[in-house]
């Protein structure tokens, strides 16, 4: 369990850049140290402001129960909302979960193939 939560910080160091606002710093702070539940929380309120790389961090939260809940549907959603906001790594997400039948999702290539093209923009 321990390594599935490091594996996850290192995941959202990753996503995260620099630019964006302090908030989502001291969410990937909760998150490097382990404190999911508390970034989760933070991201949630920058999730639903729009910020995409907090959309897909969410996401990675509710997929990976590091928000104190598994919960697919509810990740599904907030990998839709960050890809819609430009996020190529939620796109990406989607292409496999569409093409492959992943996450819930019901196959559906004409929706894979709908990201893939987002990817090539």
């Amino acid at each position: 369990m321990h390594v599935k939560k490091l594996m996850i910080a290192v995941g959202f160091a990753v996503f995260s850049s620099a630019a964006l606002a302090a908030d989502f710093e001291e969410g990937y702070e909760a998150a490097n140290s382990a404190d999911f539940k508390k970034a989760a929380a933070i991201w949630q309120n920058l999730a639903e402001q729009g910020n995409a790389e907090a959309q897909f961090n969410l996401a990675m939260a509710y997929h990976s129960d590091s928000a104190g809940q598994f919960n697919e549907k509810e990740a599904v959603k907030w990998y839709h909302k960050a890809a819609i906001s430009g996020h190529p790594q939620a796109q990406e997400y989607l292409v496999v979960g569409y093409r492959e039948g992943w996450y819930g999702l019901q196959k559906n290539e004409s929706k894979a193939n709908f990201w893939e093209q987002k990817l090539d923009q």
